[in-house]
């Protein structure tokens, strides 16, 4: 059996979106004939789910330690409850973020580097046959780039989203940090043996940027797994949902990146077209909204048709979501390559999906899989008008379980993953 080593800096038990894709991929690769092992950065203050010690269990793990670690969940919700204008915490914050906005790529690039010569070490005495690594943090691509070098074997790097070509900047950078991470990306371009993108947009935003070969890019969709929930049917949600209105679940919470304002302009669109329809709305979140998402609600004086509740556990996401009359996709309209990550997952539910997401790939995706419908963000009457569709008849519009979403398995983008491993390891 072949030998991939993965590299992801983010990986279970973090709660991140990015921790997901490696994750997927690694617990499903042997079944195509990979073995992998994972480096990552760990996680001190959350721990694995029983079913995900159980599909790690084989797998080997190097972790990282870091001295301090202001990305996992649970800091995050602590630096956004600290009074940053009055207390000493503040202040390291705002330091924090001034040289993270100076570093090229990440600061996760000084534990790569102090940590190399343990990491070469571990990684030689696995010797893989080639190299995946993901980004962001772009700093993996850097240690994948280097270890690739190192052990004189082939590299895969997986943008999961845009670096540099992004539409939309999602973290301050300097002039500096942003001529650095350009060079960076180019260099990693040049360097990687295989680029994966995880949507067909961004794969030719890169391909026409960078006058790339169709042979050295590919896309991999994100995907829904249905491992990650084998017991879903017996787990419970204990929220008090009125099942007498018509639910709309966005599994998410309204922020910059994923806003409130394309289905809060529907809501108010459909108080003048039914307003008794509109009356027997509720549209559920999961996480405090940011503030200016809420001032928006507020300013619109659509409280009432908003509940806002606590993020689930893994495992909860399918009974959950299955709870829902309709299921939202929303990103900001600039982020327009992007395939928002809770898609794959509404997939598996049955349930319809009104998208109000800019990339149309999401179109097509939801008309194979016949799973609901796209709308752009500014046609409010024709997203008004597919509510009261589902909303007059709700079982019209809900599907057998098993739909058309064979093709968006982890198990299929798996094996196509590990095509391009065989293609970029072969002795021909």
């Amino acid at each position: 059996m072949k030998k991939v080593l993965m590299i992801a800096p983010y990986f279970v038990p973090r709660r991140r979106v990015g921790a997901q894709r490696p994750f997927k991929f690694a617990i499903h690769l042997e079944k195509f004939g990979w073995k992998p092992k994972v480096i990552t950065i760990a996680d001190k203050e959350e721990s694995l789910s029983e079913n995900e010690e159980v599909l790690l269990k084989n797998i080997g793990i190097i972790e990282i330690k870091p001295p301090f670690d202001r990305t996992t969940s649970k800091s995050i919700e602590r630096a956004k409850g600290s009074d940053k204008n009055n207390n000493k915490k503040g202040m390291i914050d705002r330091m924090s973020d001034w040289i993270d906005k100076q570093i090229p790529m990440d600061t996760w690039f000084f534990l790569f580097l102090m940590n190399y010569r343990k990491v070469r070490k571990e990684s030689e005495k696995f010797s893989p046959d080639i190299i995946w690594s993901t980004g962001d943090p772009w700093s993996g691509h850097w240690l994948g780039e280097k270890l690739s070098e190192n052990l004189s074997v082939p590299w895969i790097a997986d943008f999961r989203d845009p670096w540099t070509l992004s539409e939309l900047s999602l973290r301050q950078r300097s002039e500096f940090s942003t001529k650095m991470d350009r060079k960076y990306e180019r260099r990693f371009i040049n360097k990687a043996d295989k680029l994966i993108f995880t949507s067909q947009q961004t794969t030719d935003l890169y391909k026409q940027y960078y006058n790339l070969p169709a042979s050295k890019t590919d896309t991999i969709y994100n995907s829904f797994d249905p491992d990650l929930f084998p017991d879903s049917n017996n787990k419970n949600w204990d929220a008090d949902l009125n099942e007498d209105k018509f639910n709309i679940f966005f599994f998410g919470k309204f922020r910059r990146l994923s806003p409130v304002k394309p289905i809060l302009q529907s809501v108010k669109k459909l108080e003048e077209i039914d307003p008794n329809k509109a009356e027997n709305l509720q549209i559920h979140s999961f996480g405090t909204p940011e503030e200016d998402q809420l001032k928006l609600i507020r300013d619109h004086n659509a409280e009432t048709y908003f509940e806002f509740h606590e993020p689930v556990l893994p495992e909860l996401t399918i009974p959950v979501l299955k709870k829902a009359d309709l299921l939202l996709l929303s990103t900001d309209p600039s982020r327009k390559n992007i395939i928002p990550a809770k898609l794959w997952d509404y997939l598996a539910t049955g349930i319809p999906i009104l998208s109000v997401a800019p990339n149309p790939e999401i179109s097509d995706i939801l008309k194979k899989s016949i799973s609901g419908k796209q709308f752009d963000p500014d046609n409010l009457t024709g997203i008004s008008n597919y509510i009261i569709e589902a909303m007059t008849d709700r079982k019209k519009l809900k599907k057998a379980e098993k739909n058309g979403v064979s093709d968006f398995t982890t198990e299929s983008s798996t094996e196509k993953l590990a095509l391009i491993m065989d293609k970029l390891t072969s002795d021909d």
